[in-house]
């Protein structure tokens, strides 16, 4: 999360960042596993980062305490929030005051507060906690903050930045294929070369591949964007990612309807409370509730009617 040994590819934190970034996170706790005893807060940030990425956040509440006076409380709070969406508001009070008061030089209490942020949907103060930052990893943060709330401009500007700091840097180079996702078919075979060097370079994940799969459709290549789905698959089965780009295609290639479903069904069960779950329920309901003003004619037409 800083800057110290970005650049030493003999470092273990260099290995365990990196495989965090592209998403291998059995990789990455691997990595930092036989360092644990003797490890600084930064390099366990990466370990307990891919411990919620793998939906096995209870190590982070077992492994450190409320009363723990390292940064990487941080990381339980974000454990916390992900657990209780509820408590996402006191949990951000307790974070925003930690950033407002002290130094940070890991950058943890700064990430963990925009991962808050973001996961409760406020993208604007996510980019508030991170602005200025000269940080890759605040600074790919924010790249995603931006795409989110379509300022394909602004994100063009800060990758633009991230290239000066650190062309070659994973981070960097993933910021650039997001964007370039983000600009549509014109740009799309960059963010292909990318996810394919590092494919090469690291191992195809499900992040990755993923990837791949979104260039697939958007330039209509279907056959090989199921072959990167597929692969995704067998590597997690139930990964968030895979299952929407699989209903996607499923959608665009003529799938009979039940294999739609059975994605969504899956989609249901591993993420109910997910975005995308909650986003597609909210507009089936509001569907419904349209459609019975047309369907009920009303007190003044039943009249006509009976007249």
């Amino acid at each position: 999360m800083s800057r110290s040994n970005e650049d030493d590819p003999s470092s273990v934190l260099f290995d365990a960042r990196n495989e965090y970034f592209v998403g291998n996170f059995m990789g990455s706790i691997n990595f930092v596993l036989p360092e644990q005893s003797t490890a600084g807060s930064e390099l366990l940030s990466y370990m307990y980062l891919s411990y919620l990425a793998i939906d096995s956040g209870r190590i982070i509440a077992s492994d450190i305490k409320e009363t723990d006076s390292t940064p990487l409380k941080a990381l339980r709070y974000v454990h916390e929030a992900f657990e209780q969406p509820s408590r996402c508001e006191e949990l951000l009070e307790k974070l925003t005051d930690k950033v407002a008061g002290q130094e940070d030089e890991t950058n943890i209490w700064h990430i963990a507060t925009a991962i808050v942020y973001c996961y409760d949907g406020q993208f604007e103060n996510a980019l508030k906690i991170l602005h200025g930052s000269t940080n890759l990893e605040s600074m790919a943060l924010s790249v995603q903050c931006l795409l989110r709330l379509q300022r394909v401009d602004l994100a063009k500007q800060l990758v633009a930045k991230m290239q000066e700091i650190s062309d070659d840097a994973t981070l960097t180079q993933l910021a650039q294929a997001w964007v370039a996702l983000s600009q549509g078919t014109e740009q799309m075979q960059d963010a292909f070369h990318i996810y394919q060097e590092f494919c090469e370079k690291f191992k195809p994940t499900p992040a990755l591949l993923n990837g791949q799969a979104v260039v697939h459709l958007g330039l209509e290549r279907y056959e090989e964007a199921e072959a990167c789905i597929r692969e995704a698959l067998l590597k997690k089965h139930n990964d968030y990612d895979t299952l929407i780009n699989m209903m996607v295609l499923s959608h665009l290639t003529g799938k009979p309807v039940e294999t739609i479903t059975r994605y969504l069904e899956q989609l249901r069960q591993f993420y109910p409370k997910s975005e995308f779950i909650t986003d597609l329920d909210k507009k089936s309901t509001e569907f419904d509730r349209l459609c019975l003003q047309y369907e009920q004619p009303s007190v003044a037409e039943e009249k006509l009617v009976s007249v």
